[in-house]
């Protein structure tokens, strides 16, 4: 039986468009612990399967692209779940590699606004939408600590917007608002579907793992519900969720065989 975490927390999460995501597996979890929940996705009709499963009291169309509907996404949520949010998670994304020498601004930028600009308009919204206080969590990644190719536009824009997550603790904090991120290694989701399909690759990965498995999506989820729950008083942190990948190394391409 649920022990009930989050009886009368009022959670907005963003980026929950796919059965079987991490976003879908924390809007289950957080059902269960008796949250009342409003989804943002920039595809309503793709978030109703999650939305049905999850109880919520209704999807809000968010594109974490542009600032003006990060601002009216989140007010919608708000007003959804009666007038403010106690708890707010972004877990909006792209998976998207290439060597630094094929990046161009363009593509460089991109994920800067996904995962940086985004992030940083998203807790600075939510936080606005919490005037009794709050968890703010969003998505790292263990690639933000950690070195591997083809990933300087992924894990840069995560590392800067781990900053953010410093920052906005120390400048929220007296409002009541903790701000934190999770660290997930590589879980399987839809977004990673491709490197689940090789065997090889997973076995590469899973072999710097100490514990000896991948982290899961209801790993994630375990650890956004402390962070949202009264037990917590962490701020400003990055919740490592991968089994202590972050103490070994990512493999690379040699590893593969």
């Amino acid at each position: 039986m649920s022990a009930g975490k989050l009886n009368g927390k009022t959670v907005f999460i963003l980026g929950a468009g796919a059965p079987g995501g991490i976003a879908s597996a924390i809007a289950a979890l957080f059902r269960d612990e008796g949250a009342t929940i409003a989804l943002g996705s920039p595809d309503i009709a793709s978030a109703e399967a999650v939305a049905a499963d999850c109880k919520a009291v209704g999807i809000v169309k968010v594109d974490i692209l542009d600032e003006q509907s990060i601002h009216d996404g989140v007010q919608k949520a708000a007003g959804l779940l009666g007038g403010s949010i106690d708890v707010a998670i972004n877990a909006a994304g792209v998976n998207r590699n290439a060597p630094l020498a094929e990046e161009t601004y363009d593509a460089l930028l991109f994920q800067a606004k996904i995962h940086f600009i985004g992030t940083a308009l998203f807790i600075k919204e939510a936080a606005e939408a919490m005037p009794n206080g709050g968890s703010i969590i969003t998505m790292s990644s263990v690639t933000a600590e950690l070195t591997t190719p083809r990933l300087a536009a992924y894990a840069g824009s995560k590392a800067a917007a781990d900053k953010v997550v410093k920052v906005a603790a120390v400048e929220y904090g007296d409002r009541g608002i903790r701000v934190n991120s999770l660290a997930p290694g590589l879980t399987s989701t839809p977004m990673t579907a491709a490197y689940f399909a090789d065997e090889k690759v997973v076995n590469a990965f899973q072999r710097e793992i100490p514990i000896g498995r991948l982290s899961t999506v209801e790993d994630v989820a375990a650890g956004a519900l402390w962070l949202a729950s009264d037990d917590c008083i962490a701020t400003g942190d990055c919740i490592r969720v991968s089994g202590g990948a972050h103490l070994r190394r990512l493999p690379v391409a040699r590893d593969f065989v």
